[in-house]
């Protein structure tokens, strides 16, 4: 989840950096369920915690499938 937050931020910085205010709206948007989810595992238990895990695993996939490729 860390990751997936990680990637958001490296994103929102992109964003910032370019002055995309709609892609900077969006990001910021997307952010906040990881983040409340990062929160609410204080309390979850092995097994919420171990789904939780696997769904961010799946969406940090996702999320760095869909970057364009790094300019050398």
């Amino acid at each position: 989840m860390g990751a997936v937050i990680a990637w958001y931020n490296r994103q929102l910085l992109l964003a910032r950096r370019s002055g995309d205010q709609q892609r900077l709206e969006e990001l910021t948007a997307q952010r906040q369920k990881p983040v409340e989810d990062q929160a609410r595992l204080q309390d979850a238990g092995s097994e919420e915690i171990a789904r939780i895990a696997g769904a961010y695993s799946e969406l940090l996939a996702e999320l760095e499938a869909s970057e364009p490729p790094a300019a050398e």
